[in-house]
């Protein structure tokens, strides 16, 4: 190996926190693991207004997330690490754009995650995301979102009738 090269980790992909199901980050001599949510997940809102969290989604998530209001009616769910740098961009935002940063900010939350892995979302943002019973909760890369499930159901029925032309536009190979 050329001096001033790291040795290439030796990695067991089928072991656990190896290569399946995740993306391989490297910076500088270290290597770290970099987590990707995805899934879509039913449950029913509680009495009290929790939801649970999907069991696959927690250890990226941590025992603490960020919820506000998300696009489209949904609820935004971002781990405390991804929030910090939804923060950092929002600060860079020209004042023109303060509407903006006050539509997520105003409504952001700490929530802790329960021992059932559940959060409670506050009255405010389900009023917002027009959940009061069957909820749908997504995984989007960096965020989780958490929807109504008519919500959800209306959100993939217009996107399925545009997805052809949407691929093509984007210039993705699926």
């Amino acid at each position: 190996m050329p001096p001033g090269f790291p040795p290439i980790p030796q990695m067991n992909p089928w072991a656990p926190g190896g290569l399946r199901g995740a993306v391989e980050n490297t910076s500088g001599a270290q290597w770290g693991r970099v987590g990707m949510l995805s899934g879509e997940f039913r449950y029913t809102l509680d009495d009290k207004g929790r939801v649970v969290l999907p069991p696959k989604f927690r250890r990226e998530l941590g025992e603490a997330v960020i919820i506000t209001r998300g696009f489209d009616g949904c609820i935004f769910v971002y781990s405390k690490k991804e929030w910090v740098g939804v923060e950092k961009d929002l600060r860079r935002l020209p004042l023109s754009r303060r509407d903006f940063q006050r539509f997520l900010l105003a409504a952001a939350v700490d929530v802790e995650i329960d021992r059932q892995g559940r959060i409670t979302l506050p009255e405010v943002l389900r009023e917002h995301a027009g959940i009061s019973k069957e909820v749908v909760v997504i995984g989007l890369i960096r965020r989780l979102e958490i929807w109504s499930e008519a919500r959800w159901k209306e959100a993939v029925a217009r996107v399925q009738r545009q997805a052809p032309q949407i691929a093509e536009q984007i210039d993705i190979s699926l």
